[in-house]
């Protein structure tokens, strides 16, 4: 092509599914291909790609990749239950916004738009938002794509009016309300706005419809009469002229955009300048419309409809250097499993319903495609002689609960060595007892025999090696590699020597403590920081920056750059011998002091003052990522430093966060 880009030649986009096109095909019909009329719209949700298009017979379908696939296969569509138009002639738009699905269908009739959002914990299904959207959003006939793109808790929705003005309007989180319609701007524009973040401010680019095909650029920037778009250059470098689409990872944000009718691919790193687009699919895949990005589980993918036929095709390429699948495959086997850096998650199960119960949205198996490999479990027996998830109380996946054998057989199915090849992964697996009435304490036995029958009862792999590690010492990583290892916060049986209980001893646990230490009767010293309850009243940025400080002093201390002025060195115990386990989590109690501080918002971010203008409070996801940056001088690689186990909520939130990547890479 004689307007081709200045490009990278050695492409690393792989087609995904069974064909060298990269052809999406419907596993409930293998012979055929998925065909879209109008644009298709991706995004990622709790683990998974979701997408939604309309075919050629007008009807709207959505799916997303199958729970066991991590984002490789697409399951059979569903038909959209887009209300106005009896499930069709609808051109969709979908975003997630902390952790839920959201969607703009708009009327490839009459322009006007309706917003669903679909409920991924009872229903299952997509639920119309009736009379929710402003007036006036009704998109142009000539503009029927609209552009919608999570930032901080609010949904932005753009798009091109029949008066060809550039409009907009935000749903807010926490009001579940839409602001009014106004526009980004004066002036007339035409074809379909592109919105998208970068280097963690929000844009919006469109082209003006007055013949000169220039496109105009805007930041949405907070100033002292609050939250407002602003003038600013034209970030894409003109690669917008037919819309755009981009998902941000960490400091990069991938676009993707049309050159001609080739699919390119550029990637923007450290907000510097683009890097040498990419074309996607090779000289023979051509497209109708730009192609759709979306980054989940370390990959980037492209989708996009075909320009004969409307075929949708999709491709990925890695977005790191090392798969999180098996990270833990270049760790040497002499390490020992207090020196590696682990991610982990709080609450590991809590998926419930209840806001201040609620620690996560993933279920173990997508944590641990993410690279999570520290659970933090609280269980309870039940009268079946079952033991099953709690959290304070609350069972976990109500009504029928969810038993530890479930949890384990998803962590057997992950880490159990593969057909033709050795494990790779270990997964460390805490233990408590959610159960703390005076009973318990007073006769830790029963519990203490539940978990070892529950341990001792799991079968062995195929060769009769054990798939659990329940020695009361610090293991080698070669030594666990296809296991799970115990770590013990309920208390031991009284009737066994304490050098004899099973699991590595965090019995002395202490509750709501910043900085403590454990030395167990074997002699293993633990260094912990669990501080997690805020119970005076405080502004949410005070709780996040307390929380903030006692995370990173712990982290210092497990790199070695922070001791205390008391610590002495007795040369009894090598630095790498010391365990660290640093929780990230916090809650704010009550919550009728100060600001609403439930888990999330700690972890994710929040507005100070929880409406449309209050200034943006970055969570502990955030922080703990930038921290880790500017340990390696804003490099964005944390280098060989040891951190131990920290432990997350919500790890793969904000919809950009690359923390956990960030976190292993402190090992290599």
């Amino acid at each position: 092509m004689s307007d081709e880009p200045n490009t990278s030649k050695a492409s690393t986009w792989m087609p995904q599914g069974p064909t060298e096109q990269g052809f999406l095909i419907p596993p409930d019909h293998p012979n055929q291909h998925v065909r879209s009329k109008f644009p298709p719209s991706v995004a990622t949700y709790r683990g998974r790609l979701w997408m939604v298009w309309t075919d050629f017979h007008d009807q709207l379908w959505y799916a997303s990749t199958t729970p066991e696939s991590h984002g490789d296969a697409f399951g059979a569509g569903q038909k959209f239950p887009y209300a106005e138009g009896n499930g069709k002639d609808g051109v969709p738009v979908i975003a997630t916004l902390n952790g839920i699905l959201h969607a703009i269908i708009v009327s490839a009739k009459t322009g006007q738009m309706t917003h669903y959002i679909y409920d991924g914990d009872e229903e299952l299904t997509w639920s119309h938002q009736e009379d929710s959207l402003p007036d006036g959003c009704v998109a142009g006939k000539n503009s029927r794509s609209p552009a919608l793109v999570a930032f901080h808790n609010k949904l932005f929705l753009a798009w091109i009016g029949a008066d060809k003005g550039m409009c907009c309007t935000e749903w807010d989180i926490n009001s579940q309300a839409w602001s009014t319609t106004s526009r980004v701007c004066e002036g007339d524009f035409q074809g379909t706005p592109a919105m998208f973040v970068l280097n963690g401010s929000l844009h919006v680019l469109c082209e003006l419809a007055d013949g000169s095909a220039e496109i105009m650029g805007y930041r949405y920037d907070y100033t002292e009469s609050g939250w407002t778009w602003a003038p600013a250059d034209d970030v894409s470098e003109g690669k917008a002229a037919k819309g755009v689409s981009a998902a941000s990872y960490g400091n990069k944000a991938y676009l993707g955009f049309l050159e001609g009718d080739a699919v390119y691919v550029t990637a923007h790193i450290d907000g510097t300048t683009w890097q040498k687009p990419e074309r996607v699919g090779g000289d023979k895949v051509v497209a109708r419309f730009p192609p759709q990005i979306a980054v989940i589980n370390g990959r980037v993918y492209c989708f996009f409809a075909g320009k004969w036929k409307g075929d949708l095709h999709w491709f990925s390429r890695p977005v790191l250097g090392y798969d999180l699948n098996t990270w833990m495959g270049a760790l040497d086997d002499d390490k020992l499993l207090s020196n590696i850096t682990v991610p982990g998650t709080h609450d590991s199960c809590a998926r419930s319903n209840v806001p201040f119960v609620r620690t996560q949205y993933l279920s173990i198996s997508q944590q641990l495609a993410l690279g999570i490999r520290f659970f933090d479990l609280r269980l309870r027996p039940h009268d079946d002689g079952k033991l099953y998830c709690y959290h304070g109380g609350m069972p976990i996946n109500l009504p029928k609960g969810l038993s530890f054998k479930e949890v384990m057989e998803e962590v057997w199915q992950f880490i159990s060595p593969k057909e033709g090849s050795k494990a790779t992964e270990t997964v460390l697996i805490s233990i408590n007892n959610d159960d703390k009435s005076a009973g318990q304490k007073k006769n830790p036995k029963p519990f203490y025999d539940a978990v070892k029958e529950a341990i001792e009862s799991t079968p062995t792999y195929e060769d009769g090696t054990k798939r659990w590690y329940s020695d009361p010492v610090t293991a080698k990583l070669g030594e666990v590699r296809g296991k799970a290892v115990l770590l013990r916060r309920y208390r031991g049986d009284p009737e066994v020597d304490p050098t004899e209980r099973m699991g590595l001893d965090l019995s002395e646990w202490e509750e709501d403590n910043p900085d403590f230490k454990i030395v167990t009767a074997n002699g293993v010293k633990v260094r912990l920081q669990d501080k997690w309850k805020y119970a005076e009243r405080c502004q949410l940025d005070e709780l996040v920056s307390s929380k903030q400080n006692f995370v990173q002093e712990m982290m210092g201390r497990a790199i070695g750059t922070l001791k205390d002025p008391d610590e002495e060195d007795d040369g009894a115990l090598e630095p790498e011998e010391m365990w660290y386990i640093n929780f990230c989590s916090a809650v704010g109690d009550p919550v009728e002091h100060g600001e609403v501080a439930e888990a999330k918002w700690i972890a994710v971010g929040a507005h100070s003052e929880m409406h449309f203008f209050g200034k943006w409070i970055e969570g502990m996801n955030v922080r703990t990522r930038d921290y880790l940056r500017r340990l390696d001088d804003g490099a964005g690689r944390g280098g060989t430093k040891r951190l131990g186990l920290v432990n997350l909520d919500y790890p793969e939130l904000p919809e950009d966060s690359d923390l956990v990547a960030r976190l292993i890479e402190t090992n290599f």
